[in-house]
């Protein structure tokens, strides 16, 4: 499997990490999505709470954990 390219996200795109392993984005239009196995999928914001999730502080660390959670 192969990583989501970045062309992917929309360069708004909000890129959050949940409990140091779940990368999550907010998408404009399309809502919270899960990319956890690198494959994208509808997230329910009711699962975060705070201090459960952070904005990633980069495009790259974000997609490390997207690369951590495929193995």
């Amino acid at each position: 499997m192969q990583l989501p390219p970045f062309s992917d996200l929309p360069q708004d795109a909000h890129l959050y990490i949940k409990e140091f392993d779940v990368p999550l984005a907010q998408i404009s239009g399309l809502g919270w999505v899960n990319y956890f196995g690198g494959r994208p999928r509808t997230f329910d914001p009711i699962w975060l709470k705070p201090g459960n999730h952070w904005a990633a502080e980069s495009r790259e660390e974000w997609m490390a954990v997207v690369r951590n959670s495929m193995s």
